[in-house]
């Protein structure tokens, strides 16, 4: 049985403050929901929960059951919104235990890797890197966590908002407190839980791109950005060359451009996404200078000024005559007045602390601002007050180099086959009797290539285009006016999804030269970076041929400019849903290896995009072990991360978690950077290649092969039910089949994980060990000699730790074909069970993460929340499915959906 300890493999009590955090939570959750909707409801919470504690590890809960078959529907809406709310409420706990270990965990001695950049560079030092050597490491640096939206995200901003205050609450929290005190923070966390109660706790509408633009900058103005000046502080003053440091860290965002199959993306929302940006960082900029303005009322009765402050400081229009000798406040009051002239430009609006309407000239671009920034820093140098600069002043400086007006890079993301579609019409309304989509690749790409080295435009002014070729028209502008308003750094790089040859390369190349963003001739330039991305296993092998063809054509070069930097993106979800995890992520290894060979082959740099997700099937796990992870000479201190959905709020929710993992990835980022690159052990690749091939087969013939695999998967997971519900901003397919190539990765692994299969994480490896011959003693030699797989193999242990094919046994029983289902069932446990065999022979361990005893802890914290949400999801699946229609049961099935989601926290 299940009890209160929350078992997992060997029987193992939570750590006392987790225990204890959930504990209160809990209480004080049944406390509010007694007090405002009395005691015969906080009892039948009290009596499900009870009856929770007795499930079997095989997922047999008969009280639980029973109780749920009895329920009303609006008696399952109740429970639903309380177990949900359970779950929330059990990771607030969970994580405020969490920092006080990560706290703890950073000042352990003995760890062998930098979980700082300081200490990073303290290593570098130590190894005889000179100051100038890490001034050149620090400028290649290019360190950027890309915020992207999540197509299964139901959490509300004022949801987020309660969550905040209940875990700022907790950390308030002391063993030893006076009563009283004790006695006020037990009453604040009652009344925010009562609070929370009595809000709707997710969307019953579809989200839209605003909103998810509005939550993640909830996220990036209270913690991200907070934890960002932080670091510049710190490494400006630690590591920085007389106080200076490069921008080596800035933010991301695909909110408002990525409009890869999403319908509600376009130009207008990436208008929206950056003037909301520019809002936030205007605001910051403006509070620093006004603070810089109250401190620096320095007076030349007393201490000389540079010339060039004089000058700044005359173009001021302050009439009073007590600043008259005070030309730093006078300089500060014009950049003050400035900025607000720029957010009048960029938001309409004014920055925070403005009380009037300016008419002084906004900056044309960051670089001017940070140029007069410079100039008061010069002034106090130069006169015997270097030491009156401060952080805060270097600081704002360090932050403005960052983040510009713009505050995060925005990528523009577009699917190949609507650039294809785009091309072709242009084609055809030019009058040129161009058939595109009719030529090889060999035609189009020439053709591409002719078009790129003259100036005329394809485009008129006087011809009707479609709607899609319109719309994607409409988006490039709106680019390109984002450009001559922002800056170039506004925009992060076009991605160019599912690109699988050079034409894929040309055709942005050609659309963006429609709108000025590209300069077609003998030697064109762009503006942007184009990005492939490669993502299925096929493309990720292809890839580094698709490269060479790009990097051999002259125009690359001009195209790329004088450092030639090539980006290329990475797909671990859609590679995962198409071979499996272990061909997934060993596709993803080889294919970021032999790019790399391929641009240092050509005199060219990468930057590897790495689209990760959440989950372990999509590439999820801590990002600076990630890194660690990589292959050796594939970092070159340049990466881009996608950071996605939950995982923002989980990653970045408050000010000390963002920074110790924005400052733990860009750490990694050194130490991985400053790798030797050795050549690959025959036998390890040979083993690798083996296992990965031998994993794709026995993955597809499961997936793909078997005939009955598509219906098992609509009715053994909750696929049909999410597709239905307001869940996330865009379609959860690309096209309206139930075809699984069409389906997309996030959805797929979402379906698993609330079924409790985790399927996506682990699928494949066992069939492909035996089917490759591997030996116990081949994989310990592989997991000791290749980090590669040691990584691999940890993630997969957690994905396998996370499933329970008990519960998962549940959701088969819901397939009208039971013959179909019970085979396939069973070829998916014996593979889980052999996974879980293997994995444990390999280190010798006796059960799943006993290595890991804190992490074993969460997963069994998140399975004692998470379990009583299954069997009332099961519960009114059967009813739904069973012809109930009724809106309160489709309700209740969100909310389950939602809270099932909140408690395994790497749905997706």
């Amino acid at each position: 049985m299940r009890d209160s300890a929350l078992s997992l493999g060997a029987s193992r009590p939570t750590s006392r403050d987790v225990r204890q955090n959930a504990n209160l939570l809990g209480d004080l959750l049944i406390e509010a929901i007694g007090y405002l909707e009395g005691e015969e409801a906080a009892g039948l919470v009290a009596k499900a929960r009870k009856a929770a504690a007795h499930e079997t590890d095989e997922g047999e809960a008969p009280g639980l059951d029973h109780l749920f078959e009895g329920l009303s529907n609006d008696q399952a809406v109740f429970l639903a919104r309380a177990f949900a709310s359970h779950s929330l409420l059990a990771n607030i706990g969970e994580d405020v235990a969490g920092r006080r270990r990560h706290a703890e965990a950073d000042a352990r001695p003995g760890d062998e890797r930098a979980r700082t950049l300081v200490d990073a560079v303290a290593v570098l030092k130590a190894q005889g890197k000179t100051d100038a050597e890490l001034a050149k490491v620090f400028a290649a640096m290019n360190v950027v966590p890309v915020l992207t939206a999540h197509p299964t995200e139901v959490r509300r901003r004022s949801m987020v908002d309660r969550e905040t205050e209940i875990s700022r609450l907790m950390t308030l929290r002391r063993h030893h407190l006076p009563a009283d005190l004790e006695a006020d923070i037990r009453e604040r966390l009652f009344r925010e839980i009562a609070l929370m109660w009595r809000t709707r706790l997710y969307r019953p509408e579809r989200i839209t791109v605003k909103d998810e633009i509005r939550n993640a900058l909830s996220i990036v103005r209270t913690s991200i950005l907070p934890a960002m000046v932080d670091l510049y502080e710190e490494w400006s003053g630690k590591i920085g060359s007389h106080g200076h440091i490069a921008p080596l860290l800035k933010m991301g965002s695909w909110l408002g451009g990525d409009r890869d199959g999403h319908p509600g993306v376009n130009g207008d929302t990436l208008k929206l996404a950056l003037s909301s940006q520019s809002r936030v960082i205007l605001d910051w900029y403006a509070g620093e200078v006004r603070k810089l303005w109250s401190n620096l009322a320095v007076s030349t009765a007393y201490t000389p000024v540079s010339d060039e402050l004089l000058a700044l400081a005359s173009q001021a229009k302050d009439p009073s005559v007590h600043r008259l000798d005070e030309p730093y406040r006078l300089a500060l009051e014009l950049i003050f007045d400035r900025l607000t002239a720029v957010s009048q430009k960029l938001t309409g609006q004014w920055v925070a602390y403005a009380t009037s309407r300016t008419d002084v000239e906004p900056y044309a671009h960051p670089d001017a601002f940070v140029a007069d920034l410079q100039i008061i820093i010069e002034s106090l140098e130069a006169n015997g007050g270097e030491r009156l600069v401060g952080a805060s002043l270097r600081t704002l400086v360090a932050v403005a180099r960052a983040c510009g007006f713009h505050l995060m890079s925005l990528d523009l993301r577009q699917n190949a086959d609507v650039h294809e579609r785009t091309i072709h019409e242009l084609y055809q309304r030019s009058g040129s009797g161009v058939r595109y989509l009719d030529l090889d690749e060999e035609a189009r790409s020439k053709l591409l290539i002719e078009e790129l080295s003259h100036q005329r435009p394809l485009v008129s002014p006087f011809t009707a285009y479609g709607e899609e070729t319109a719309k994607e028209l409409a988006t490039m502008e709106a680019a390109a006016q984002a450009v001559r308003d922002y800056g170039h750094a506004c925009i992060g790089a076009y991605i160019i999804s599912k690109s699988a040859t050079l034409s894929d390369i040309l055709e942005p190349l050609v659309l963006l030269k429609q709108v000025g963003l590209v300069w077609g001739g003998a030697a064109p330039r762009s503006s942007l970076k184009i990005a492939p991305l490669f993502e299925t296993i096929e493309d990720l092998e292809n890839g580094p041929r698709v490269l060479r063809q790009w990097l051999e054509l002259p125009i690359s070069r001009t195209i790329l400019g004088d450092r030639p930097v090539q980006e290329i993106m990475l797909g671990y979800s859609d590679s995962n849903k198409d071979g499996g995890y272990v061909a997934s992520r060993r596709g993803v290894a080889r294919g970021a290896s032999a790019l790399a060979f391929e641009a240092d082959r050509m005199g060219v740099g990468i930057q590897l995009f790495h689209g990760r997700g959440g989950s372990v099937g999509r590439g999820g796990g801590p990002a600076a072990e990630a890194v660690l992870a990589q292959p050796a000479g594939t970092v070159q201190g340049r990466i881009r991360m996608t950071e996605q959905g939950e995982m923002i709020a989980r990653r970045f929710g408050d000010q000390p978690t963002a920074r110790r993992n924005l400052d733990g990835l860009a750490a990694a980022v050194v130490q991985s950077s400053q790798r030797p690159v050795n050549r690959p052990d025959p036998k390890v690749e040979s083993a690798m290649t083996a296992l990965a091939q031998s994993s794709f087969e026995g993955y597809r013939a499961l997936v793909y092969d078997d005939p009955a695999f598509e219906d098992f998967f609509w009715s053994a997971t909750p696929i049909g039910e999410i597709v239905g519900l307001n869940i996330g901003s865009r379609p959860a397919s690309r096209t309206a089949s139930r075809k699984i190539e069409d389906l997309r990765a996030i959805p797929w692994v979402f379906s698993w994980s609330q079924a409790r299969f985790m399927l996506p994480g682990w699928y494949g490896f066992a069939s492909g060990v035996e089917r490759a011959g591997l030996s116990t003693g081949q994989l310990q030699d592989l997991a000791g000699d290749f980090d590669f797989f040691a990584s691999l193999l940890s993630n997969m242990e957690l994905a396998l730790a996370q499933s329970h094919m008990g519960i998962a046994a549940r959701y088969v029983a819901l397939s009208p074909d039971q013959t179909n289902a019970q085979r396939i069932f069973e070829t998916i446990k014996r593979e889980h069970d052999k996974a879980a065999e293997i994995a444990l022979a390999i280190r010798g361990g006796s059960s799943l993460l006993d290595n890991q005893p804190e992490l074993a802890e969460s997963v069994a914290l998140a399975g004692h929340s998470v379990d009583p949400l299954n069997h009332l999801q099961l519960e009114l699946l059967a009813r739904r499915r069973g012809g109930e229609q009724a809106e309160d049961v489709r309700l209740a099935i969100q909310l389950t959906v939602a809270g099932i989601a909140a408690g395994l926290r790497n749905t997706g």
